[in-house]
């Protein structure tokens, strides 16, 4: 028996590439709970053809109550200019910007790279000189395998620039599998009145 509607406005936030089924399985979990989940995948966000698929896509943002991000070894498309952000890059950055209630999950494959870099140096011979390697300075965009701006994302949402004992809101839930991400979802969604009760109390903060 599906749940009855409860009219919160959850907005799911991922790459699509390789991430179909999952993003399939995640709307019906949430809807199933009763909630209304503004996703492009499913073509469920509002479009407006006077507008960009940008703009489109952060009005849905803009809308939605709770936002759920995903980051994944894909930097996906939407890179309007050179140098400029991703689309799910800057529903993130708005989700940040409102303010509202957030949860965040990465692929274990973006942990692991950032885990491999973040304690790599180019030593070049003969020369004694030592560079330490970190997302900033290496440049694998566009890789097929994984996208060093994806590892940024991570580290922007984890608030690595911040001391430990100030930051909050950065929590990022790693996942290996569709089990994984069903799990944490399940134990944060399952009952809309807390999730009701958080958007009350971020609202007043």
């Amino acid at each position: 028996m599906a749940a009855q509607r409860n009219h919160i406005k959850i907005f799911i936030a991922s790459t699509v590439y390789n991430f179909q089924t999952e993003l399939n399985k995640i709307y019906e979990l949430l809807d199933g709970f009763g909630y209304d989940v503004l996703n492009s995948h499913k073509g469920t966000i509002i479009t407006d053809s006077s507008e960009s698929n940008l703009k489109n896509c952060t009005n849905g943002v803009e809308e939605c109550d709770v936002f759920i991000g995903f980051i994944r070894p894909d930097y996906g498309s939407g890179v309007l200019e050179t140098h400029t952000k991703s689309i799910t890059h800057q529903e993130f950055d708005v989700a940040v910007s409102r303010k509202i209630p957030r949860f965040v999950m990465a692929d274990s494959r973006v942990t692991f790279t950032r885990s491999l870099i973040r304690k790599a140096t180019l030593d070049i011979p003969s020369s004694g000189i030592h560079i330490n390697i970190n997302s900033s300075n290496i440049n694998f965009n566009d890789n097929k395998i994984i996208d060093i701006r994806c590892v940024q994302l991570y580290e922007e949402m984890v608030k690595d620039k911040i001391p430990p004992f100030s930051r909050i809101g950065n929590w990022v839930q790693e996942y290996m599998s569709l089990e994984d991400i069903r799990l944490h979802l399940d134990s944060q969604f399952k009952y809309p009145e807390r999730i009701k009760i958080l958007i009350d109390k971020i609202s007043k903060l």
